[in-house]
């Protein structure tokens, strides 16, 4: 019988974002606890339905735990997270490997790399045992993730589909060591890039090309595992960059030169980066988007994208729509989802259907815009909404409904929408704190344009206040 430790801290950690993600923004889940909720963590269910028919091998759930991308994880926190994940690995049988469940881009305060702090502690107690982990492509490798494991493997897809599909992939490749026992190696070549987020969309070029050479290579025999890993370009991180990554049957010639391979293939289109959208300052694209026929029209609020880390607060876009574009609004029916502010949810909740001043965001983000004062009325609210458990308010003045939530959450389906009984396919315009839209928004956009607003997720690089020296795409 096998015995393999599984567990995993996922977080995306934005170091322009002042918020200190803590633990009311985490689902922490230990033990067999992440048997039941194995669909809040998607890696960690692929790695589990890989092994759930192999007889010979027994799990060993430690911590698993993650959060929407915020500025970095709280120092105490975290060290509490890896203390009871060491506490439970002890209290189990000795480990024949670990399948991690990991980003690759968790910061925490003080301390950097997450999960170069924790690969560091398992290796210094379990120096002889294997490990695999399974990223996201936007994953920061550092030098001593590649010293301290076997294998890892990143996601292929953005927007992210293949969660389960990488957990399942690296729970694959350790099975690949303890019971058919291949001696994986790993090569790797670091280009000192950063890419826009939404520059790296896989359904259009040069990533559906590059994506393309990674199942090709996967093809091959002896390569088990192929990724681009991104790198996160909204942490002014060390180490920080793309990394091409293969792991082989035991062949490190053979890794070394297909990651030399994959590097060169990315250098000859790096100059072919775009945006997949059509990408204008804030009021040229709500403009554009208020003037068109069809609906509903999306317009994503690109440098206030919590799903990268954003303080979700800021509040440019509304600021227009009260403003300077306020008259033609009013003749449009808009949906902005949303704002976080949880003094505003509080504000608003016990006054439904009167008529009030409230004001919302830049309670977080005060570098980029200040409080919006608005009139209106509270409509609806509703509580427990999501895995978060977010309270969501609805908001509406005389130019747009607002969303306001409690939590720091993503706006990334129509869950959200539905929840609130709103009839989200007859609106005109929907105003999305987003870069890329996500499935569900896809299906029913009618039309998408890409919002280049300032904030801690600028999808203009050279805007942000990196202290050290990148090739910026």
């Amino acid at each position: 019988m096998k015995n393999i430790a599984i567990g995993g801290f996922f977080h995306e950690s934005n170091t322009f974002n002042p918020i200190i993600t803590s633990q009311e923004d985490f689902l922490v889940y230990c033990g067999a606890e992440i048997y039941d909720n194995s669909e809040a963590y998607l890696q960690a269910r692929g790695i589990i339905e890989f092994f759930k028919d192999k007889p010979d091998c027994r799990l060993l759930p430690l911590v698993f735990a993650r959060a929407v991308p915020n500025g970095v994880v709280d120092k105490t926190l975290y060290l509490r997270l890896k203390e009871k994940f060491f506490q439970l690995l002890d209290e189990m049988p000795q480990p024949d490997i670990f399948v991690l469940a990991l980003h690759g881009s968790m910061r925490v305060q003080e301390l950097g790399s997450a999960e170069t702090d924790l690969l560091a502690e398992i290796k210094f107690s379990y120096p002889s045992i294997p490990i695999i982990s399974g990223l996201d492509m936007h994953a920061t490798i550092t030098d001593k993730m590649l010293q301290f494991t076997t294998a890892m493997v990143g996601y292929k897809t953005a927007p992210h589909l293949d969660a389960l599909e990488t957990g399942y992939h690296a729970a694959q490749m350790a099975y690949q060591i303890i019971s058919e026992g291949h001696a994986l190696c790993m090569g790797a070549v670091k280009i000192p890039c950063l890419i826009a987020g939404e520059k790296s969309e896989t359904d259009y070029p040069p990533m559906r090309g590059l994506i393309a050479e990674l199942h090709k290579l996967e093809e091959h025999d002896e390569i088990c595992a192929a990724s681009y890993i991104l790198g996160f370009p909204w942490a002014d991180a060390e180490e920080n960059g793309v990394t091409a990554l293969v792991v082989t049957k035991g062949d490190q010639q053979l890794a070394d030169s297909s990651a030399r391979y994959l590097a060169q293939k990315f250098l000859a289109v790096r100059q072919n980066f775009g945006f997949s959208s059509p990408a204008f300052a804030p009021q040229d694209a709500l403009r554009l988007a208020l003037q068109e026929t069809c609906k509903p029209v999306f317009v994503s609020d690109s440098g206030d994208n919590p799903t990268a880390g954003s303080t979700a607060d800021n509040t440019t876009l509304i600021s227009l729509l009260s403003g300077e574009l306020a008259e033609l609004a009013r003749t449009r029916k808009i949906l902005v989802a949303g704002i976080y502010d949880p003094v505003a949810v509080v504000a608003g909740k016990d006054r439904l259907n009167q008529v009030i001043s409230l004001e919302v965001g830049g309670r977080f983000d005060t570098k980029y815009c200040r409080p919006l004062t608005l009139v209106g009325r509270p409509l609806k609210l509703v509580a427990d909404f999501g895995l978060h458990k977010a309270s969501l308010l609805l908001f509406r003045t005389d130019e747009f409904d607002l969303i306001i939530t409690s939590k720091h959450i993503g706006f990334t389906g129509i869950q959200m929408f539905e929840a609130l009984g709103l009839d989200y396919l007859l609106i005109d315009l929907i105003v999305v704190k987003l870069g890329y839209l996500t499935e569900d928004f896809k299906a029913i956009a009618a039309k998408s344009y890409l919002a280049l607003s300032q904030g801690c997720t600028d999808e203009v690089l050279s805007r942000l206040a990196y202290s050290r020296a990148y090739d910026l795409v």
